[in-house]
Parts: C-alpha cells; structure tokens; sequence
C-alpha cells in the first residue's frame, strides 16, 4: 500500500523537479530514510503526540533553501503521510534510474565470478534493458547463478536443482 501512495507523491515531485534536482531530493530521502530504521525515529514521526510543526522543522533543518522539497515535506506532514519516506526514497531512486537508464543488479553465487564474465553478464543485460548495468556480486549459498535487476524487474537463474528438475521431466515425457 505505501509504495503505491508513495509512487503518486514521486510523480508529482517528477513533474516539479528537473533530473538534477531529483538526485539531490533523492540523496536527502536516502539519509532520511536511513534514520527510519531505527525504531524511535519511526516512533517519534509516527506519535500523534508531537506537534506536526516540530517534525516538519526538524525535517527541513538540513534543506534550507529548497523551497519545493520543503513544501513537499509540509504537505507529506498535513496528509500524515511522513512515514512513507523510505518508500518514496525508494521509488525516487528507481524513476531516476529509469530516466537516466543505469541500472544496479546483483549476482548471486556460491563461487566468486572472474571481472571478466561479470564484464560478459552486464554487456548481454545491458542489451535486453538499454541502458547500462553495474554488476554487483554477492556471496550466497546457491547452487547455480542467479541474476536480478530490480529497476527493471529481470530476473535470471540457472541452478543445479533446475536443470536436474527439467531433465527428469524431459526424460518422463519422452517415455
């Protein structure tokens, strides 16, 4: 439900602010998503208790001057909706990859992949999303490789269990 609210409030600001601007707006909701993660700060934002002013002021302290972020976060106080920021922080980062078309993945693998067939997987994902992919490995107890690009929703494994999976099948049919 959040990140169907939040993907509306990312939308207006899109259409408010410039590409440059929305990377700057987006390394201000990453910190302050980042301190959402604690459970007092959710806590604090989340009280009805404090006053709607005192959260406002204590979010714009670090963006004095931006005036249409600082509006934003007033109208994200009045609807109530200032828990939404991680998510908001979220999709921004995923419109502004869209629109610059830079992607992240993540390679997960058992076994340690050499540069040069990470090199191989970015080069053959680069040409299904159109843009450029940075490949990140990630060590994981997996019997195969599997590839994900979350901007883009790609998603490529090829396991062990699979593949064995699918012959049995391909043998059974066959008789």
């Amino acid at each position: 439900m959040e990140e169907l609210i939040a993907k509306r409030y990312v939308k207006a600001l899109q259409e408010v602010l410039s590409l440059e601007e929305l990377e700057s707006a987006q390394e201000y909701f990453n910190a302050v998503a980042s301190l959402f993660k604690e459970w007092k700060v959710r806590e604090f934002f989340a009280s009805p208790e404090v006053d709607k002013d005192a959260k406002v002021s204590l979010l714009l302290a670090p963006i004095e001057g931006n005036e249409k972020i600082a509006n934003f976060i007033k109208v994200l106080a009045q609807k109530n909706r200032l828990d939404i920021i991680p998510a908001i922080a979220s999709e921004l980062a995923t419109n502004i990859a869209l629109a610059k078309k830079e992607f992240t993945g993540h390679v997960y693998s058992e076994y340690e992949l050499s540069v040069d067939e990470l090199a191989r997987i970015a080069d053959a994902l680069q040409k299904r999303v159109g843009g450029s992919v940075q490949l990140v490995q990630e060590s994981e107890k997996y019997d195969g490789i599997k590839v994900e690009v979350d901007t883009v929703g790609l998603e490529v494994d090829f396991s062990k269990s699979k593949i064995k999976k699918q012959l049995i099948e391909n043998i059974l049919k066959a008789i």
